[in-house]
C-alpha cells in the first residue's frame, strides 16, 4: 500500500512539473532566489523596454505629459545606475532608439523642419532641401561605443554638413567627421579642432560675429552666422544657421562663460528669427541665454552624457527643472526622438 501511495504521488509531481515545465518552456524565469545580479538585470530589461515603448507612444512635445515625464525620470534612474552600463538591456535600449531614428530618416521631409536628436548634444535639422548635423558622434560609456560604425553612417549618409562647436571628445569623433570628407560634404569647426585635418574649415573670430555662406554639395546654400562663444577657457563656436526655405537654427555646444552673457542678451538683434535653439541643458543661466536667443523653440541637450561621471550625467529631471521659469516653449527629448514644426 505505502508502495503504492508513493507510485501516485512521484507520478502527481510528475505531472505537475511536467505542466509547469510545458507552461514556462520557451518563456523568462519566474524566479531569482540567490541570483541578484540576473534578478536587475532582468529589472533593467523590462524598465529599458518599458520607457523605450512609453516614448514611442508619447513623442516628444512642448512641456510633457505626464507618461513621457515618466519615461524620462525613469531612464535618469536607470541610467544613473553604473551597473546597467554598457549592459544588453542599455545597449539594446541604444539600438532600438537610433533605429527608430534611421527608420524614420528614409523619409522625406516635405514640409517644415523636423529635428533629431541623435546621442547627447548631437543633433540634425532636416528641411525639404538640407539635412544638416551639429556635433554628432558614436558616444562612448567606459571605452565602449554606444552607436556602431553602421549606424552612425545610416544617419549622416544623407547629411549635407557637419558643423563642430568645440574640442571635446564627446562632440567630435573623427570618424564621423573623417565620413564627411571622403564624401566631400564640408565640414565647419572652431579653429582648435582638427587643426591640421585636411578637409575641415576652420572659423573662429574673438572679436566679431562671422558672416559666411555655406555651399554645399548639392548646389544649396546655407547662411550662416558664428558667435564666439566659449566653454570657460575653451573656444566653443555659436552657429545660427539658415535654410534655403528660411527657417534658422542655433547650436550653441557646450557654451559656459558668463562673460559672454553681454553678446547673448542681444543675440536676437544680430540674427535672423531663431524658430530652434538647441541648447546644452546646463547652459550658464539658461533662462537669461534663451531669453537672449528668443527662438520659438528650445529643444535641450546633454542629458545624461554616458562618457560623464554620475554628478555630471544630467538628468533630465533636472532639465524640467532648470526649464521652469522659461517663458519660451520648450521640448525635452530622449536619444533617438525628434520635434518637427512649421
Amino acid at each position: 500500500m505505502k508502495k503504492i501511495i508513493c507510485f501516485l504521488i512521484l507520478g502527481v509531481c510528475t505531472i505537475i512539473s511536467s505542466d509547469i515545465m510545458a507552461q514556462n518552456k520557451g518563456t523568462e524565469p519566474v524566479a531569482f532566489w540567490g541570483k541578484e545580479d540576473a534578478y536587475l538585470l532582468k529589472q533593467a530589461a523590462h524598465m529599458f523596454s518599458l520607457a523605450d515603448e512609453a516614448l514611442t507612444e508619447n513623442p516628444p512635445v512642448v512641456g510633457a505629459p505626464m507618461a513621457r515625464k515618466l519615461a524620462l525620470y525613469n531612464l535618469d534612474a536607470m541610467l544613473h545606475e553604473v551597473k546597467y552600463d554598457n549592459t544588453e538591456p542599455f545597449c539594446n535600449f541604444i539600438d532600438s532608439r537610433i533605429g527608430k531614428v534611421i527608420e524614420d530618416m528614409k523619409s522625406p521631409v516635405k514640409k517644415g523642419m523636423k529635428i533629431y536628436k541623435i546621442y547627447n548634444d548631437g543633433f540634425v535639422a532636416r528641411t525639404k532641401s538640407v539635412n544638416i548635423a551639429f556635433d554628432v558622434v558614436r558616444g562612448a560609456c567606459k571605452g565602449q561605443k554606444l552607436l556602431s560604425d553602421e549606424q552612425v553612417e545610416a544617419i549622416i549618409k544623407d547629411c549635407d554638413v557637419l558643423f563642430l562647436t568645440h574640442n571635446h571628445g564627446d562632440h567630435v569623433d573623427k570618424y564621423v567627421v573623417n565620413m564627411f570628407i571622403e564624401a566631400g560634404k564640408p565640414v565647419i569647426a572652431a579653429s582648435e579642432i582638427l587643426p591640421d585635418l585636411k578637409g575641415v574649415t576652420h572659423y573662429r573670430s574673438e572679436s566679431e560675429v562671422l558672416d559666411k555662406q555655406i555651399e554645399l554639395k548639392s548646389g544649396e546654400k546655407l547662411q550662416v552666422k558664428i558667435f564666439p562663444g566659449h566653454q570657460s577657457p575653451m573656444m566653443c563656436n555659436v552657429y545660427v544657421v539658415t535654410t534655403p526655405e528660411k527657417y534658422t537654427v542655433a547650436h550653441t555646444g557646450d557654451q559656459y562663460d558668463k562673460n559672454d552673457m553681454g553678446w547673448i542678451a542681444e543675440i536676437k538683434n544680430n540674427a535672423p528669427k531663431i524658430d530652434a535653439l538647441m541648447i546644452n541643458c546646463w547652459s550658464y543661466q539658461i533662462a537669461d541665454a534663451i531669453k537672449g536667443f528668443d527662438p520659438r523653440y528650445v529643444l535641450t541637450g546633454h542629458e545624461n552624457e554616458m562618457g560623464h561621471t554620475i554628478d555630471h550625467r544630467e538628468a533630465f529631471w533636472l532639465t524640467f527643472q532648470k526649464m521652469e521659469p522659461v517663458e519660451h516653449d520648450y521640448v525635452v527629448m530622449a536619444w533617438g526622438e525628434w520635434f518637427s514644426f512649421k
